[in-house]
């Protein structure tokens, strides 16, 4: 089938790392025969180009020095700004007869809108012009636009109740969707982009914990050390890694220092793709702490923690979001309350005392990633939505 992905963001370059996740299910998808193209948003005049053989139709729509409403932070996180509201209805008229042009010229089989919030408004319009199906699929952040944004919820009604197929990554997903409008929902999570390339040293008691991911509010992170004294209290030898940059960073590194474990903690930001695999692989336990932040956004998924299962590591989240769809307590790992350092010290003390059961745990976890959350999982559930169509 021909097929149109929809949306705000995909890698600017072969070296980008923005949305990894999609750019492998576009790369599968073509792989598995569909032909599928790209249309998204240009990032300070970018043109039109290619990634891995997949040609990238990028719109332009407004002067090139301010054309920085998507990629990197996200629009969702800068919508707020008086300047990107100006420039969302440029956004809104441009995306929309580029689609048009660009659907009437390619004539696509499938419409595929992703983040919904505002794309599916060009995919509408587009379809009007040349008749074709649309699927909308769902992430978690662009629907706390409904929140910010309460007639954002009307628009969205009115998308899905037009739409022929309806996808969320996860059950908390497909139940915010729910909320604005009752229908039936496929659930299509995202597979890993990380997996080990080599046969993954077994488990050992080496005291290591890791987490990964974006510093901001969300991911819960100065909950996690403010657990470290108890967890350094119990097991002197422990040490914690925080990988990823992001707007609270330096925060965390001066929270550290004032508990006085800037030795035992190490955020050392952004680092090589090769050597975040190894971390992955000499950890003894990955804990992602996430909460749901002043704004009500939330982990969609928590795709990270998949990550950490294919490496046959124990993990530990918080009982929210799409984080309960892979992290089944006491199962594939233990869930704890969110906004708890007690809680999460314990669980880090229950993996530690009990290697027995943090091994069972782990394997657990490995097979239901690998039977809910693989790439041959996720391509085969895409391609029987649109065999249905």
């Amino acid at each position: 089938m021909k097929i149109c992905f929809i949306g705000s963001v995909y890698p600017r370059s072969h070296e980008d790392s923005e949305v990894p996740w999609l750019r492998k299910t576009v790369n599968l998808l073509r792989e598995a025969g569909h032909n599928v193209a790209v249309y998204v948003p240009s990032f300070r005049g970018l043109r039109s180009h290619e990634i891995d053989g997949c040609p990238v139709k990028r719109f332009r729509y407004f002067f090139a020095r301010w054309e920085t409403l998507t990629h990197d932070e996200g629009a969702p996180n800068k919508i707020h700004r008086f300047h990107y509201k100006f420039i969302m209805v440029f956004y809104f008229f441009f995306g929309t007869v580029g689609l048009i042009r660009f659907h009437r010229r390619e004539k696509f089989d499938i419409l595929h809108v992703h983040w919904p919030a505002p794309h599916a408004l060009f995919a509408f319009f587009a379809s009007m012009v040349c008749k074709t199906k649309i699927v909308l699929s769902f992430y978690t952040a662009s629907l706390m636009l409904v929140k910010r944004f309460p007639f954002v919820k009307y628009l969205l009604r009115f998308f899905i109740r037009r739409a022929d197929r309806v996808i969320a990554i996860s059950t908390f997903t497909k139940n915010l969707v729910k909320d604005i409008y009752d229908c039936p929902i496929t659930i299509i999570p995202y597979g890993t982009t990380i997996s080990p390339k080599s046969e993954v040293p077994p488990l050992v008691p080496n005291r290591k914990i890791l987490s990964v991911g974006r510093m901001i509010e969300r991911k819960g992170f100065r909950y996690l050390i403010h657990a470290m004294p108890m967890v350094l209290n119990e097991w002197p030898d422990a040490s914690l890694t925080i990988v990823g940059g992001g707007p609270v960073r330096e925060d965390l590194i001066a929270l550290c220092k004032s508990l006085g474990i800037e030795k035992q903690v190490s955020l050392p930001g952004k680092i090589p793709q090769e050597a975040l695999e190894q971390l992955f692989a000499e950890c003894n336990v990955f804990v992602l702490p996430s909460i749901v932040d002043k704004r009500g956004d939330t982990e969609g998924l928590g795709v990270v923690l998949i990550e950490a299962m294919t490496y046959h590591r124990p993990v530990i989240g918080t009982d929210i979001g799409g984080i309960v769809d892979i992290v089944i307590n006491n199962e594939t790992g233990l869930l704890v309350r969110q906004r708890d350092p007690q809680a999460l010290a314990d669980a880090i003390d229950a993996i530690f005392s009990d290697p027995e059961n943090a091994k069972r745990m782990a394997e657990n976890g490995y097979h239901h990633a690998q039977s809910q959350f693989s790439w041959q999982s996720v391509i085969k559930k895409f391609d029987a939505v649109y065999s249905s169509l």
